[in-house]
């Protein structure tokens, strides 16, 4: 497989063990860790088009800085989050809402926003999860020094998809107790996105959020897709002519993004079921960031919830036959 990033005088990229790693010019491991989900945006897009979705926005909490940019570098006190500062400042006024409650993360990344949520909303049980299997040391060592070690509760090589293993997960650390806020910042797939929302917002309680991030990102890459091959075609140049970081690595993802159901197709069902009676759905919204979802009164099972059974698609909004729906 080619190289995710282009080798250089000092350095190449290699996969090791599901991540990928910095080799010296002697072949020696430098110790820079790249997730798998990273190494792939890398491969697809090129790293400089990657660094260039976040501009390195930098603030401080207490003795913690973090910087707005998805980079495999954070330590114990300065932590990368891939998330804008506009996203922040509304996360801000979400965490002093459910300041002291019991909050589920789905996608720990870099560790940023797990230590941000620990910070800002004082949990008094966070969970977190991860697909990529490798601990990761800047977050253990955010907890051991801020004495969080009962509070901030990470789990590795979990599967968001994995209804068992999170129920598991949930059970064991707050028993019968319900969650008061999901933040699902994961693979932002439909089935997979689906899947934990119908594992979780069972768990939620009346009048707690599932908020899930880039509701909209299949959507915003074939608009990207689109205005780069309409520049192409507008400035006469041809298809592999380099655009926007690896334009033909886009395509491909584009072409294949058509072919399967986006997750914004979970937004229209979830606003389906706000609209037939009922009381388990008690709002709906989005922005440009995410899709947020305030749990009602009605009983859910979470060993059977559906999003399907809260609705009946009348009026057709919805995809006949699609893969991944």
């Amino acid at each position: 497989m080619r190289s995710p990033v282009p080798d250089t005088a000092w350095a190449t990229w290699t996969r090791r063990a599901g991540r990928a790693e910095v080799l010296g010019r002697d072949g020696t491991i430098m110790g820079a860790r790249l997730p798998e989900n990273l190494s792939t945006l890398y491969e697809m897009f090129g790293k400089e088009a990657i660094d260039g979705i976040l501009p390195g926005d930098s603030f401080r909490v207490g003795d913690v800085e973090f910087v707005c940019k998805y980079s495999p570098e954070s330590t114990g006190d300065r932590f990368f989050i891939v998330k804008p500062l506009e996203l922040i400042e509304q996360y801000r006024e979400v965490f002093r809402r459910f300041e002291g409650g019991t909050i589920f993360e789905l996608g720990i990344a870099e560790g940023g926003s797990t230590a941000l949520i620990a910070l800002l909303a004082k949990p008094f049980k966070l969970i977190a999860i991860e697909l990529e299997p490798h601990e990761l040391g800047a977050l253990t060592s955010f907890v051991d020094e801020h004495s969080l070690a009962g509070v901030v509760r990470p789990y590795y090589g979990v599967d968001q998809a994995d209804r068992a293993r999170l129920l598991e997960i949930v059970d064991a650390e707050l028993g019968s107790a319900p969650l008061d806020l999901v933040i699902d910042d994961a693979s932002h797939q439909l089935a997979a996105t689906r899947s934990s929302f119908e594992t979780l917002f069972p768990r939620l309680r009346p009048g707690g959020l599932f908020i899930i991030e880039d509701w909209r990102s299949d959507h915003v890459m074939l608009d990207s897709v689109a205005t780069t091959l309409r520049d192409r075609s507008a400035a006469g140049r041809s298809e592999s002519t380099p655009a926007r970081g690896n334009p033909n690595g886009a395509w491909r993802q584009g072409k294949h993004a058509k072919k399967r159901a986006p997750l914004s197709q979970l937004a229209i069902e979830l606003v389906l079921a706000r609209a037939a009676i009922g009381d388990v759905v008690a709002e709906v919204s989005v922005d440009g960031f995410c899709l947020v979802v305030r749990r009602g009164d009605g009983p859910l099972d979470p060993q059977t919830f559906r999003v399907a059974d809260l609705f009946t698609d009348y009026f057709g909004f919805l995809p006949k036959n699609v893969s991944g729906s």
